[in-house]
């Protein structure tokens, strides 16, 4: 392991330091922890639990920020969510700690080779915000719009899915809210937001189903009537008919005395019964009533929490950092142009040309000093960019200077003007560099600037010869 007060390798198994004597148990106890949670993160993205594995690695580097392998693998993760412009940054962050024999390199490469991609990654993040704003505004359906462009060029960008299922739901379209986060899982398992949504809308499906269930359906009845009756007239037969009529007229008098009594008791007590069923149903219906009351009730403490959980949500959304994530992404691109120029610097020098790329290195430094505050202030990259800011400024102080002196002893006054204000601009504020600085104005008949810096010099530099020299000057601009 590395000694964290000298540097040095050390053995593990040691307590002490070689070098410097440095205790390193607790280093070495950090180092331990950091790479347990890199192992259980590493596991938890080969089965694709992203979000788990983002957890466990930031956990890693909280222990020990040099962890390339927890800072790559990170990059790895957020690359796969669609988190392309936080990938970039922890590979950045990962070569700048080390330089030789890093992996980040190679993904940064890959990152490169495709510049269509790269742009085409950077277009899908504008969209994203833009289809955030639109929906915190209202414009839901500019906002869904939007994301289905998203989704169609970039299937894996998880927060592009999740505000889309979040739309779907607000427009009460379940099926698809449903297939958006069933993508989303597929890209990350475990993901608390996305099993959260889900659940809400397999929870509202479930209850639709129930209240829309399927009506059995009757089979007709066919009635079939006898066919080829033939019938036969026969002759007229009185006594028959007779002995028929008897008949009935006994049947009627049978009927009123024994069956009549017998039939009214029946009907009575079926009233009876009748009554007493009804009492029955009306006390079923009742209870019935109660329980779809309760149901009611329960149903109505459901969508509060549901509604509750809808503004929860819409206040995660509002409640997002406040953040120019344009501004960061210039940034960062930005960032990335630095390796390519300093070795454009490493080779003007070699050459003995350094004058052609000054320009383009000035211009440099100025588009990192006037980067966004907020971006260059976030903790991930703020201490990556105050390194390349500290190295180009001090390119800038000293070969600005030189180049700005150079011209001045040619008399090109104007030209070294802009050199030297681009080291003083850099930090450079040494005698030298304010005296020449105030005579180029006052030979470029600007008395007015030659004035402040002269003045500079006598200021911060009282007793030098530089000073002497620029006393003299002003008594001249009187």
């Amino acid at each position: 392991m590395i000694c964290p007060k000298c540097g040095n390798d050390v053995n593990r198994k040691r307590r002490f330091c070689d070098h410097c004597g440095a205790d390193i148990k607790i280093a070495r106890h950090l180092v331990h922890r950091s790479n347990l949670y890199y192992n259980e993160g590493l596991e938890k993205a080969k089965v694709r639990n992203l979000s788990g594995a983002a957890d466990s690695l930031t956990k890693s580097l909280e222990y020990n920020k040099y962890n390339i392998n927890a800072r790559n693998l990170l990059g790895l993760v957020l690359f796969e969510t669609g988190e392309s412009v936080e990938a970039l940054s922890q590979w950045i962050i990962s070569r700048h700690y080390e330089p030789e024999n890093n992996p980040a390199d190679y993904y940064l490469e890959k990152v490169h080779a495709n510049p269509a991609k790269l742009d085409s990654i950077n277009q899908s993040i504008k969209k994203y915000n833009q289809a955030l704003g639109a929906a915190k505004q209202g414009n839901y359906d500019l906002a869904v719009i939007q994301l289905r462009k998203i989704i169609g060029v970039h299937p894996g960008f998880l927060k592009a899915l999740q505000l889309l299922a979040l739309l779907y739901i607000r427009n009460r379209e379940y099926e698809k809210a449903r297939k958006c986060l069933n993508r989303a899982l597929k890209i990350d398992i475990a993901n608390t937001r996305t099993l959260t949504y889900l659940a809400e809308v397999e929870r509202v499906l479930g209850t639709t189903e129930k209240q829309t269930g399927k009506e059995e359906t009757e089979e007709p009845r066919y009635s079939i009537a006898p066919s080829n009756v033939s019938l036969k007239e026969d002759k007229p037969n009185y006594i028959a008919f007779l002995a028929f009529f008897a008949g009935i007229l006994i049947g009627v008098a049978v009927l009123y005395r024994l069956v009549v009594p017998t039939v009214r008791q029946n009907i009575i007590a079926e009233y009876a019964s009748n009554e007493r069923d009804f009492d029955s149903e009306a006390a079923a219906y009742n209870a019935t009533i109660s329980v779809l009351e309760n149901e009611k009730m329960a149903l109505t403490e459901k969508l509060e929490k549901t509604q509750k959980l809808a503004d929860k949500l819409q206040r995660e959304i509002d409640e997002q950092e406040i953040f120019d994530e344009a501004a960061y992404e210039n940034l960062m691109f930005t960032l990335m142009e630095f390796p390519t120029l300093s070795q454009k610097v490493t080779d003007a020098k070699n050459n003995d040309n350094l004058i052609e790329v000054l320009n383009e290195l000035i211009d440099y430094r100025d588009r990192l000093q006037s980067a966004d505050q907020t971006a260059t202030e976030r903790t991930k990259t703020a201490e990556y960019y105050n390194s390349v800011l500290s190295q180009v400024s001090a390119l800038v102080q000293e070969r600005a200077y030189e180049h700005g002196h150079e011209l001045y002893n040619a008399k090109k006054y104007t030209e070294a003007i802009k050199y030297l204000e681009a080291a003083y601009r850099a930090g450079r504020e040494d005698a030298d560099e304010l005296y020449f600085l105030g005579r180029s104005y006052q030979r470029s008949k600007d008395n007015e600037k030659a004035r402040v810096y002269l003045e500079m010099v006598v200021e911060r530099f009282p007793k030098t010869e530089r000073a002497e020299m620029a006393k003299s000057c002003l008594n001249d601009l009187k």
